[in-house]
């Protein structure tokens, strides 16, 4: 009996191990931006490192080791990077960034099968309001956005919305101004990108979108996140809105995954049931 309850327990943690953890290497483009003086947004996003890598506060599930390299500005660092995030223009920054490094060697092209273009600009109120103390929240946005686009093919992308986005990428819609409103449509509200996060979490930060995406592509993007008007405030590459956020090449098991964890699991239970056959025949 002892042997067919571990081979039990291994079925079950098999059947309920959902998230894979891995190392994402992160280029984050802050083109110069300081929250309120010298070295405090590198230092709040080396904060922000620190809660993702913390299985109490990071209530996602996917819980990466994250690898940052800050770019200032000037030419690309270089390195294998599986995700590059991109400071938002808004808010009161101290010193607001400076995107010209970035457009003049970055293009659409540069990027894999993750992107997201967001209006809200959680890295401001992560530092400021309402702060990095809940996950639901800035801190919550930005670990699920960057966990989802370093876990995908070549490098993801996360924009903290700038308008040059617009023309760097195809069928993003046009800019209707800025929301204080932020619904997760019920469609998406399990996707892994939208783990932990609730409409409260994700609204009332005293303008929490800054941007829309109204008429976005729906065969090229997917609106995570819409404001009050149902306007498109968050939208990801829709060929894999729903995938994983547990590293690169992660991914959400689908139904046949689950079935050939079913099949092994019955395979194991079944060999362990013949094994104790066997054994109570010889004890006879």
């Amino acid at each position: 009996m002892k042997i067919l309850a571990r081979l039990l327990t291994t079925v079950i943690i098999g059947l309920g191990g959902s998230a894979f953890a891995g190392t994402i290497n992160i280029l984050w483009y802050t083109g110069g931006t300081e929250a309120s003086g010298p070295g405090t947004y590198e230092a709040a996003i080396n904060n922000l490192v620190a809660q993702e890598e913390n299985a109490a506060f990071n209530i996602s599930g996917s819980v990466n080791t994250w690898n940052v390299t800050f770019w200032t500005g000037g030419a690309m660092p270089t390195g294998t990077f599986n995700a590059l995030v991109v400071a938002s223009p808004e808010g009161g920054w101290s010193t607001f960034p400076d995107y010209s490094s970035l457009t003049s060697q970055v293009t659409a092209a540069s990027f894999g099968d993750r992107v997201m273009l967001t209006g809200q600009d959680a890295d401001w109120h992560d530092i400021f309001s309402p702060g990095s103390a809940n996950f639901n929240g800035p801190s919550g946005f930005l670990i699920d956005a960057i966990n989802w686009a370093g876990s995908g093919t070549g490098l993801g992308g996360v924009f903290l919305a700038d308008s040059f986005v617009y023309s760097m990428f195809t069928g993003t819609g046009t800019n209707t101004g800025e929301n204080n409103t932020v619904n997760t449509p019920s469609a998406f509200s399990t996707f892994p990108i939208n783990t932990g996060l609730t409409s409260a979490g994700l609204s009332n930060w005293n303008t929490s979108a800054h941007e829309s995406f109204v008429g976005s592509d729906p065969s090229l993007w997917t609106a995570i996140n819409v404001n009050g008007a149902g306007d498109p405030i968050t939208i990801v590459t829709a060929s894999t809105a729903g995938g994983g956020t547990g590293g690169p090449g992660s991914s959400v098991p689908d139904g046949g995954s689950t079935c050939l964890l079913l099949l092994l699991g019955g395979g194991l239970i079944c060999l362990g049931m013949r094994h104790l056959d066997r054994k109570n025949l010889n004890l006879a």
